[in-house]
């Protein structure tokens, strides 16, 4: 059994670091105290204010600001003086050597900022985090992710494992995951009944993403081949009744015969349709009603066409809601990445990591549905065919890398992974972006974007830092007092 004391103190010291050199020693316990651990962490119930902070908002970045929480909800959004548009954020690669550039920062209206700068007489005596060269973030989503660290979601034996997950993944900034798993009845059924066990909130854990069965044979990626079905509207049904309604995005290839007969079989249950795994030519796909999205875009489909036209053709004809990309770097080069921030709206991209066991921690070999795969920098590839399989990055990396592979704007690379897929979760009204009014579910972030805390986890430590700690030199706390 695991000294969850010693655990939880080590999370608000942000000190879980040290577990990703301990993939084969994860966290074990009672359900009742993982629930504790995990709420007693990420309890929104709190009042602050964070002042002269970065804050990544949906369209520009906030320079030194103060951020204003009341019961966990924002409150207020107070700028200072607007940054000078010769001035530009820059996010450079010690590795790579590449830097990306913002754009020139803009306050719009719509953020409902105090113009009297003047904070609610409620937060009297509120604590307040000075955090000047912070940046804020909203917490990542990651919408298509098959398993992390020491964790597969084809496999997820206990219900309290899917908090684990969540701990561990807040480590990269993540603060929503969708477990996504390959067709296959048994998984499915497994996995809905850990989900439905654990009482995890749906705003951290929304339901489950699935990959077939009504997919191509020669684009099935690691889907087995005898899970492969032709479309049957009461398979659909089927799997719909078995996954308790926890289903929120099924991907399928449109090219199929009787396609069109699954997509409202889904759709009529707030399934998000998905097309992917696809031999597709642009005249034998079956458009379906919206909203609808593109799975892992060029990845499993077919490519960019300048006479028949692929699936990947689709994608840019701005007839999808939301496309998928994977910004590792890997599964998709560079000059698709730059093509895709430039032609695909800033409405309808998410970035994905398609992460796999081992995702986060060091490289080595794991087992994925019985067969060995190995992590490296070249992504997770299969040990016995050297086929890739899966990403190793997670949350902030992904954004990260996108900033510097399509030169983009680092708020448009966190958008890409926060609020565009809570809206196509249904999410977006409370979360998703720093707005007043929505939920706090942020994240402090070092000038670098390599550790994040959440602020009530820093408040609650912050007696116990000392000089040398990880974050004791990086914040100051003070309370509010009222003037005069």
């Amino acid at each position: 059994m695991v000294d969850y004391n010693f655990v939880v103190k080590a999370i608000k010291l942000h000190f879980l670091q040290s577990f990703l050199d301990k993939p084969n020693e994860a966290l074990h316990g009672d359900i009742e105290s993982a629930q504790y651990f995990f709420m007693e962490y990420n309890n929104d119930n709190g009042t602050y204010v964070l002042e002269g902070v970065d804050l990544v908002l949906a369209d520009s970045i906030l320079p030194k600001a103060v951020l204003a929480v009341r019961e966990g909800k924002i409150a207020a959004i107070i700028p200072s003086k607007p940054r000078k548009s010769s001035e530009k954020f820059k996010l450079s690669s010690p590795s790579s050597g590449k830097t990306s550039f913002s754009t020139p920062f803009q306050i719009e209206l719509a953020y409902k900022i105090d113009p009297a700068r003047q904070i609610d007489p409620a937060f009297e005596n509120a604590p307040v985090i000075e955090a000047e060269g912070a940046f804020v973030l909203p917490s990542l989503v990651e919408m298509h992710i098959h398993g992390c660290g020491s964790w597969g979601f084809e496999k997820v034996p206990r219900p309290e494992d899917l908090f684990h997950i969540s701990d561990f993944l807040e480590i990269k900034g993540v603060g929503c995951y969708v477990p996504t798993i390959l067709w296959e009845e048994k998984v499915l059924s497994e996995l809905t009944k850990a989900i439905m066990a654990s009482g995890i909130s749906r705003s951290r854990l929304p339901g489950i993403y699935l990959e077939g069965p009504f997919v191509n044979h020669s684009k099935r990626g690691g889907i087995m081949p005898e899970n492969i079905r032709e479309p049957d509207p009461k398979l659909a049904e089927h799997i719909i009744d078995i996954s308790k309604g926890l289903i929120k995005i099924c991907a399928m290839a449109p090219e199929l015969d009787g396609i069109d007969r699954i997509y409202p079989v889904f759709q009529n249950e707030a399934v998000l349709v998905s097309l992917g795994h696809s031999d597709a030519k642009l005249s034998s796909i079956h458009v379906p009603s919206h909203p609808f999205s593109i799975t892992h875009l060029f990845n499993a489909m077919t490519g960019i066409d300048h006479r028949e036209g692929g699936l990947a053709n689709f994608a840019f004809l701005q007839s999808p809601d939301y496309i998928e990309l994977n910004g590792d770097g890997i599964h998709v080069n560079e000059s698709c990445l730059k093509l895709c921030s430039r032609l695909i709206s800033e409405n309808s991209l998410v970035l994905i990591s398609d992460a796999v066991i081992g995702a986060g921690l060091q490289y080595g070999e794991f087992s994925y549905y019985g067969r060995r795969v190995v992590s490296s920098k070249r992504g997770v590839r299969y040990a016995d065919s050297d086929v890739l399989m899966g990403s190793n990055m997670l949350g902030i990396d992904i954004v990260k890398n996108y900033c510097l592979e399509a030169e983009v704007p680092l708020w448009r690379a966190v958008r890409a992974m926060s609020l565009v897929p809570r809206k196509a979760l249904g999410l977006d009204k409370e979360y998703g972006s720093i707005e007043v009014g929505k939920m706090a579910d942020i994240f402090l972030w070092d000038k670098d974007l390599e550790t994040a805390v959440r602020p009530k986890a820093l408040l609650a430590s912050v007696n116990g830092f000392k000089k040398d700690d990880l974050l004791g030199n990086r914040f100051q706390v003070r309370r509010l007092q009222k003037k005069g």
